[in-house]
């Protein structure tokens, strides 16, 4: 392993933690979660792990960036095509979603992660800037959603928004057994109980957006 000098500007600082994550991720697209170890990227970036530690101090704090990365890009996207695509009925809002859900697989896969692991280990300042954050990159998107969605009321498109991670946080492990359920899942008595991750996820969302709009226009 080439050990790097220390960056000492902030542009030289930036660097170093865009690198970081860009190895993370790189890691991350081939790896779960539970082997990517900071040693691990600590080599790849050319560091030692003390010092990845100025970085980024633990696993969830380095994972939790990554996170506001890809989720920042799949915003980005989501917006681009609602602000092009007219209005949506709620199932092709849901196509949508999936669509771009599915071209962005990294963040797909880190999601069902996010309240469970890279959540529990941060302090309170890293969290109120990390909700602050993730806020200020979705109202923005809201009125877009609201014109977009017809009869979707204000306010409606954050829950919309929030509900739509909890589905995929709920679906995506649930279609990525451990082999042993696989293997068990195999059985055609327990087949019904498999989950294919982009119709359910599909079906699940265009019921919830259908049921915003009924539930929340009726109030």
């Amino acid at each position: 392993m080439v050990t790097l000098a220390r960056a000492r500007s902030d542009s030289a600082k930036e660097a170093r933690r865009a690198d970081i994550l860009h190895q993370t991720l790189t890691l991350w697209q081939t790896h779960r979660y539970e082997d990517v170890t900071l040693q691990a990227v600590a080599e790849r970036v050319g560091l030692t792990k003390p010092a990845l530690y100025g970085y980024f101090p633990t696993k969830e704090t380095l994972f939790l960036a990554l996170y506001e990365d890809l989720v920042g890009a799949w915003l980005e996207d989501l917006t681009r095509h609602v602000r092009l695509g007219g209005t949506h009925s709620p199932a092709s809002l849901a196509a949508l979603v999936c669509t771009l859900l599915a071209e962005h697989a990294a963040l797909t896969r880190l999601i069902p992660h996010l309240a469970g692991l890279l959540e529990r280990n941060i302090s309170e300042d890293r969290a109120r800037a990390h909700k602050g954050w993730l806020l200020g990159q979705l109202q923005p998107l809201a009125p877009l959603l609201e014109a977009a969605l017809p009869g979707l009321p204000p306010g409606a498109s954050l829950p919309l928004l929030t509900y739509t991670q909890a589905l995929v946080a709920g679906l995506y492990p649930m279609s990525d057994p451990t082999p042993a359920v696989h293997a068990a899942l195999q059985d055609p008595e327990l087949l019904l109980l498999c989950v294919q991750f982009g119709p359910a996820l599909q079906q699940s969302l265009t019921a919830l957006y259908a049921g915003l709009c009924t539930v929340t226009g009726s109030q």
